[in-house]
């Protein structure tokens, strides 16, 4: 049996978070082999630029650890943009986000 490559699973989270992002109406790219801080880059016309980077993880621990660790960055400015992490875990995306908002109470992830 044939396993698959960590570029190979990862590749398969990143179209998958892609065609969600186009349903939404954003144009997607993807940074193809992935060496660069973003996997995604997401852009809908007058709305902000979200920068993603995509994980999954089999564990819920590792979930949170990712999500605790993220640094997200906000710029200003005539096309303002975020960063977000992106984590894949039992089904659904957990996004930095949400994490933000569940930390502070106001949503659970």
């Amino acid at each position: 049996m044939w396993a698959m490559s960590n570029y190979t699973i990862g590749r398969s989270y990143e179209y998958r978070a892609k065609k969600q992002l186009e349903a939404e109406g954003f144009q997607v790219v993807r940074s193809a082999g992935s060496h660069s801080e973003w996997d995604l880059i997401a852009v809908k016309p007058g709305i902000q630029v979200r920068c993603i980077q995509i994980k999954r993880t089999k564990s819920e621990r590792g979930m949170k650890q990712l999500l605790r660790a993220f640094q997200p960055t906000i710029c200003g400015g005539p096309q303002p943009w975020r960063s977000e992490l992106w984590v894949w875990y039992k089904g659904r995306w957990y996004t930095s986000i949400d994490w933000v908002e569940h930390t502070a109470g106001m949503v659970a992830p």
